[in-house]
């Protein structure tokens, strides 16, 4: 009983372990195919716009929209 209950407790210290490595790792990937999604569709919309300004807009719809 406490052995099966050992090996519960060690799965799931692992898996949390993994879920929070994977996080850092790939949780900026994500941000980023959203910037450059952003960056693509403003540029299609805006073709008068410079690419800096649009950039910035792109940061702050994504932040403001990352806070909610």
């Amino acid at each position: 009983m406490i052995k099966k209950n050992i090996y519960i407790i060690l799965f799931l210290l692992i898996a949390f372990i993994m879920l929070y490595i994977s996080r850092t790792e790939y949780g900026s990937f994500s941000l980023d195919k959203s910037m450059k999604a952003c960056i693509i569709a403003q540029k299609k919309i805006n073709k008068n716009k410079n690419i800096e300004d649009i950039k910035i807009f792109c940061k702050k719809e994504i932040n403001k929209n990352l806070s909610k």
